[in-house]
């Protein structure tokens, strides 16, 4: 396969409904003919799960920086300069360790697990309007409502404003879109100058009453001189915010359709309840919520037996990396048991979905956590669950037109 045909190939799961519905034989066909190839945009393209590791890692590269003249989509537009950006996603070192490192003081798997209890009891509300209805839509009763609620709780969001937060935040959530476009651009920066105004006013109630929530936490800390900007607060908290449910969203919806459609795998994680932790890491595998990721070169470094100067770009293909054959048996199939070493005899890699190295989601712990309980309390409180073939019309679950971020539109279901 030539590299342009290879850009035909990634452009149609990227830019074509179809396409993006299931990319994967495209990203199968891409490892196998050209697993690596720079790209009509000026980026490398990267499918292999090494090759991501070794360019989500290697800390010569890193995000875009203001002097380097980079698409932000594959599709050619620009990108919003990198010198108006304080969240840690978009940052380099020494900002990006500096402001990491404070916001993981407040962020901490402790904390994570010390919220279970709460968590939990958020989700039983939820699951009985599952039961008095008999079902319901996974996507809009369960699997967006529940992490808002979550990351809500965490951050101390008072739950009469999350509901009203949540439009706003998915459409900030475009502006890391691969196809973003003109229009979703203006619709995504207004959404996220709303949100930023709301937490200025929320950090301003928590100045004069700290309650203890992370928000909270995040405000003491820069009030103690540790160097966190009223910019990078409140630029972080957002992050924090949109992370906290979009990424678990998708692992909640993908995840369930993954149970849903192989039916063999459904009956094994209610039969032994020790795999959910391994069920969960194989849903963020198999139907990644995060498909791509952009490095570029910050100087001139060695990498796959070449040397790439300062400004070149890397675009990670983490959904392809995750089905990597020579990583994965039967990279293709879905394993429930595949990451518990018990079950499967060795210990599989982690997947890259939650990106590596210095830029490894900050919420890794928090989405497992809450998928882990999500899938538990689902099976505990249902005997059945299958998918409503009749609100479907007979057709298969859609994913949203997106392509960083996968994840589906609606997916009605029955219970009993």
């Amino acid at each position: 396969m030539e590299p342009t045909e290879a850009d035909g190939l990634l452009l149609s799961v990227i830019l074509d409904d179809e396409g993006r519905q299931d990319p994967y034989p495209a990203y199968q066909r891409m490892r196998t003919e050209l697993p690596r190839w720079r790209n009509g945009f000026g980026g490398t393209v990267l499918t292999t799960y090494q090759n991501c590791v070794d360019a989500l890692r290697n800390p010569k590269l890193g995000r875009p920086e203001p002097d380097m003249e980079i698409a932000s989509t594959l599709t050619g537009a620009p990108r919003r300069a990198p010198e108006q950006e304080v969240a840690i996603l978009f940052l380099n070192p020494p900002d990006h360790t500096r402001i990491r490192s404070l916001v993981s003081r407040a962020f901490t798997p402790r904390r994570v697990e010390e919220l279970r209890p709460a968590i939990t009891s958020m989700l039983t509300p939820v699951l009985d309007r599952f039961a008095d209805q008999g079902g319901g839509n996974v996507v809009t009763d369960l699997a967006v409502p529940f992490p808002v609620a979550v990351i809500s709780e965490l951050l101390g969001v008072p739950p009469e404003d999350s509901a009203a937060l949540e439009p706003d935040i998915h459409a900030g959530t475009a502006l890391i879109d691969a196809t973003l476009d003109e229009d979703r651009r203006a619709k995504g920066e207004a959404a996220v100058q709303r949100v930023a105004e709301y937490f200025v006013e929320l950090a301003a109630q928590k100045r004069q009453h700290p309650d203890g929530t992370m928000f909270s936490d995040l405000i003491q800390v820069e009030l103690e001189g540790e160097r966190l900007s009223e910019a990078e607060l409140i630029g972080n908290t957002i992050l924090l915010y949109a992370a906290g449910f979009e990424t678990t969203s998708n692992l909640i919806g993908n995840g369930l359709r993954a149970l849903l459609a192989h039916p063999d795998q459904l009956e094994r994680l209610r039969a032994d309840r020790s795999l959910v932790p391994s069920a969960v890491v194989e849903m963020l595998r198999y139907d990644s919520p995060v498909q791509l990721n952009v490095r570029a070169v910050l100087e001139t470094v060695e990498l796959f037996g070449q040397t790439w100067e300062r400004g070149e770009l890397f675009i990670v293909l983490q959904g392809a990396g995750n089905h990597d054959k020579d990583v994965y048996a039967d990279a293709g199939s879905f394993d429930v048991g595949r990451f518990d070493p018990a079950t499967s005899g060795a210990e599989a890699p982690p997947p890259l979905s939650f990106g590596w190295g210095a830029h490894h989601c900050l919420g890794a712990h928090l989405a497992r956590a809450e998928g882990e309980v999500v899938f538990n309390a689902l099976l505990d409180r249902f005997d059945s669950i299958e998918l409503d073939d009749a609100e479907l019309g007979g057709a298969a679950p859609r994913y949203r037109p997106s392509f960083t971020l996968r994840g589906l539109s609606s997916l009605p279901v029955r219970v009993a």
